[in-house]
């Protein structure tokens, strides 16, 4: 909330659209030996196969048709190689892999291909989005309402909208079942229950009695509740992180979990955390892991954003059948990279063995070893996404099942990819993060759309990531079928 503030003061204006710039490229592939270039005015274009393309240690010819340029490359242990070339997105490559009977001939594949802009207008200031099956929910903070797409379709239809009471500000949305989602209200201090088959609000918690209207029923709790964050459903208790922000963002103190009976509707306890900022809750091997952002201060005059040392960022692991805090694991910062700091995304790999945090001013993560209990890569070295120089937000990471992590990128409009095998960035044929909307078509200009929140398909569903943009109020999409064949 600290950060997206920031950024609308500055570039809440007009909009208008790209489709990227000119050139060539443009080769569908049908197989996993690929030429990839991020845009049709390219200039450079990378040569290869991901690890299982051919035998390893085997050699590879690729050559530039156009110019006769020829490269030799030794695969690698994994079966992968590159080679790099300055070439026009126009070019053809021939690919020849004797030891595996290879010999082909590929044009240039565009990541801006793979990209689709512009699906469908959203309410206004979207703040998340989530799939289940085949519907993409769409959370709306200052329209408080929820769209619901068909991604079945081509572009998604819009099948109904959720409506919530008025001045709630709805944030990430969590689903229970099959049939419904709870949602925090951060400006409304408070909880809603919705149905997402029947598209009605069933029940709002909250602080203050109000007028809730459309929602079915409501509970009033007073004091549950200070800027709600996260919600998780957990042995039939509501576990509900809050930032405890006062008016100007600032931190009133730590943050803080609301426990709620959900059967019974009734306050359980309080759990007080180790840091400020607290949200992004996940049940990880049957535990709650909470994270602490800690705080960063905006500068109204010079508009940039800096690092708040009184409130280092921590994570908090729960007992949810205890309702306690049973270690935390401080994230210390580092005069080394005083611009690394609160991290507000907590994404655990596949397995559980790892999860990764998105900084909220640069482009970095941080990486803490969930089996451990202690970070892996810290302020000292995080991963570095995008150079420290720019100011960026890492706002969402979304893992596929093979480790592959999709993060959003709000400041430059790209959606980066980490191989959290490797924790290699950018990996082959994801050579450059995506150009996910107008400021990565054209970096020269001050206004960004605001890529914010992703969501991926379910298994073989090609577009398989859906984002959101949070200024341009925009509902977009990316087909990786598009830049290597599944």
């Amino acid at each position: 909330m600290r950060a997206l503030f920031g950024i609308l003061v500055l570039a809440f204006l007009a909009f208008s659209c790209s489709s990227g710039g000119g050139g060539g490229g443009g080769f569908t592939p049908t197989g996993r030996i690929v030429a990839v270039a991020e845009k049709g005015d390219s200039t450079t274009v990378v040569v290869g196969g991901p690890g299982g393309a051919v035998t390893p240690g085997s050699a590879v010819l690729i050559t530039n048709l156009g110019t006769g340029e020829t490269v030799e490359r030794t695969a690698g242990g994994d079966g992968g190689f590159q080679a790099v070339f300055t070439a026009s997105t126009n070019a053809v490559f021939r690919v020849v892999a004797e030891a595996d009977g290879v010999d082909i001939t590929i044009g240039v594949t565009l990541l801006s291909d793979a990209v689709s802009l512009g699906l469908a207008t959203l309410g206004s200031v979207p703040a998340d989005i989530e799939i289940l099956g085949t519907r993409a929910y769409v959370v709306n903070g200052f329209s408080d309402n929820i769209q619901v797409f068909d991604i079945t379709q081509n572009p998604p239809v819009e099948v109904g909208t959720i409506v919530l009471p008025l001045g709630q500000n709805p944030g990430l949305i969590t689903f229970i079942g099959d049939n419904r989602a709870v949602v925090p209200n951060s400006i409304g201090q408070s909880v809603a229950v919705v149905n997402i088959q029947s598209f009605t609000c069933e029940l709002i918690i909250a602080n203050e009695p109000a007028d809730f209207t459309p929602c079915e029923e409501s509970v009033i709790i007073p004091g549950a509740f200070e800027e709600p964050s996260g919600v998780t459903l957990v042995d039939g208790k509501l576990f509900v992180t809050n930032n405890n922000l006062d008016p100007m963002f600032n931190p009133l103190g730590p943050g803080f979990i609301t426990i709620i009976d959900f059967s019974t509707l009734e306050l359980v306890d309080f759990i007080e955390a180790s840091g400020a900022h607290s949200a992004s809750p996940a049940l990880i091997g049957g535990l709650l892991w909470v994270l602490n952002s800690g705080n960063n201060l905006f500068d109204l005059d010079t508009f940039l954003f800096s690092c708040d040392t009184d409130f280092p960022p921590s994570i908090d692991i729960i007992d949810p059948e205890t309702g306690s805090i049973t270690a935390s694991i401080p994230i210390p910062l580092s005069p080394l990279n005083p611009d690394v700091c609160f991290p507000f995304t907590l994404a655990p790999t596949p397995d559980g063995r790892f999860a990764y945090m998105g900084l909220g001013i640069v482009g970095a993560l941080l990486k803490v070893d969930l089996l451990n209990r202690v970070l892996v890569r810290g302020t000292d070295d995080p991963i570095f996404i995008t150079d420290l120089d720019i100011e960026n937000q890492i706002e969402d990471i979304k893992f596929t099942p093979d480790g592959l992590g999709f993060m959003a990128l709000f400041n430059t409009d790209q959606i980066a990819v980490l191989d959290s095998n490797t924790d290699t960035v950018n990996p082959f044929p994801f050579i450059t993060p995506f150009p996910a909307g107008l400021k990565a078509f054209e970096p020269g200009i001050d206004f960004v759309e605001g890529v914010q929140f992703l969501a991926l398909a379910p298994q073989g569903m090609f577009p398989d990531i859906y984002y959101i943009t949070a200024i341009s109020s925009q509902l977009n999409s990316i087909d990786t079928s598009m830049v290597i064949a599944p």
